[in-house]
């Protein structure tokens, strides 16, 4: 199949079809809702096939489909100047450390006590009054 691509090679290639692509050049976030939607379900055909067959080819292409999206919505987000992949990967990264104290802060028994829906429901709060203050 050829060279290993890295993440940061990926970015790059979704950065030159932005550029290049008469296609994906002109998408906006409002364009490529239909395009998530649809992968999004591919991976659940995806999920079936595997469950059924044990073969995951259909499931990791079809995982890369809905990377790419990420990438060029956040490519998109990024020029619009709204935030860029590293502030979503930073954003995720962060949100699933305090959902998990268990794992990422163990010493803190009280964050560990917590159910994941209490967690979210702390970040709801903090989201608010964030808003609030803006």
């Amino acid at each position: 199949m050829g060279k290993e691509s890295t993440f940061d090679e990926f970015v790059d290639v979704v950065r030159r079809l932005r550029r290049e692509c008469p296609w994906d050049s002109v998408q906006t976030h409002e364009s490529l809702k239909s395009c998530l939607e649809d992968e999004t379900r591919e991976v659940m055909e995806g999920i079936k096939i595997l469950s059924e067959s044990g073969n995951g080819e259909n499931l990791c292409e079809e995982l890369g489909d809905v990377l790419f999206n990420v990438i060029l919505q956040s490519i998109i987000a990024q020029e619009e100047g709204l935030f860029t992949i590293e502030d979503v990967i930073s954003g995720v990264s962060s949100k699933m450390k305090h959902r998990h104290p268990r794992i990422f802060s163990p010493e803190d028994s009280e964050a560990a006590a917590l159910s994941w829906e209490e967690l979210k429901r702390q970040e709801g709060k903090k989201n608010s009054a964030s808003e609030k203050n803006n």
